[in-house]
């Protein structure tokens, strides 16, 4: 199958179509795939939208390349620019709030907005959510496709790899910029990429193959367990509200999924495991009182911290 099958394949032709454009080797193939379907009538408009972080001495350059890739090749473009503080344990968080908050200013209803990461993409993501101590959802890696505001970002490259669209841009000669930032390994998905994958290789082959098949097994165990959560306990899940008596002799695992798929339905960030043995113990293990409540942050702020108390017999779920 080719990337423009592909890329064909994930896009609806009637919808507003936006590429995220940060003018590097994929998005560059990206944009270039989206275009080609746009001359041959295969979709209705395109913009492309590039986000000037502000990170780096070329950082102007960079949108002056887009801006010169757009005018020649008549896409439509506009650029945002964001201020990220330069603490460095935050950074990429904040860069990434920055620009999916763009992202969602601009997305009307059904519209989709592309990404350009790939199959490499996916195996450093669930590296760091390893690292960082994941479940399930983490190894699931990242989605195809999943909602933001009104519309819904689209990965159609995600079963590609990083050689597979080098190929694609040295055969078409295509213009691209180096991200300078990509070589400082105070990020930790540099340091990753840079120093721990490349000396993993050397001895294991195809790990990014590999990840992808776990990521896939794992998304399916996640959404096999999530269908019979919501055909079981619909109620609870479209409430927030888990009637405490109905569930004494639900063994603790179950209520922590269920809890998990009431937050993630209602938007709110997933507790730590320590926090989550914190709500099973406080409500489910123990009676509680009225009194009784836990509550917890995202320290990257990504999403809205949540909060658990209880009235009477039930117990309550709710954004922060």
């Amino acid at each position: 199958m080719s990337l423009s099958t592909k890329l064909l394949d994930a896009l609806s032709p009637k919808n507003r179509i936006f590429v995220a454009f940060s003018g590097g080797l994929d998005s560059t193939a990206l944009l270039f795939l989206c275009n080609k379907a746009l001359k041959q009538k295969k979709i209705r408009n395109l913009k492309a939208i590039h986000i000037n972080h502000n990170l780096s001495k070329n950082s102007d350059n960079w949108q002056q390349h887009c801006e010169s890739f757009c005018r020649s090749n008549n896409i439509e473009f506009e650029s945002f620019m964001v201020e990220v503080s330069k603490n460095r344990s935050s950074i990429e968080s904040q860069a990434r709030q920055a620009r999916y908050k763009i992202f969602e200013s601009l997305l009307d209803e059904n519209d989709q907005i592309l990404l350009a990461h790939h199959r490499d993409d996916v195996f450093e993501t669930i590296l760091l959510r390893l690292f960082r101590g994941t479940g399930v959802d983490g190894l699931s890696g990242l989605n195809e496709e999943r909602s933001l505001g009104k519309g819904e970002i689209i990965r159609p490259f995600l079963n590609l790899s990083k050689s597979d669209l080098e190929i694609f841009i040295h055969k078409n000669d295509l213009p691209y910029v180096e991200d300078d930032t990509n070589l400082n390994n105070d990020f930790d998905r540099n340091f990753l990429r840079n120093e721990i994958i490349p000396s993993l290789e050397k001895r294991w082959s195809k790990l990014p193959e590999r990840a992808a098949l776990t990521s896939l097994t794992a998304k399916k165990k996640k959404l096999s367990l999530d269908f019979m959560l919501e055909k079981n306990f619909k109620k609870e899940i479209s409430t927030g509200i888990i009637e405490r008596g109905k569930f004494i002799e639900t063994p603790s695992f179950l209520i922590e999924e269920l809890i998990r798929l009431i937050l993630r339905k209602k938007g709110i960030a997933l507790p730590s495991q320590k926090v989550l043995s914190e709500i099973m113990n406080v409500f489910f293990h123990k009676k509680p009182s009225n009194e009784s409540y836990v509550e917890w942050s995202r320290k990257d702020g990504e999403q809205i911290g949540g909060k658990v108390f209880s009235e009477h017999n039930d117990i309550i779920l709710k954004k922060k």
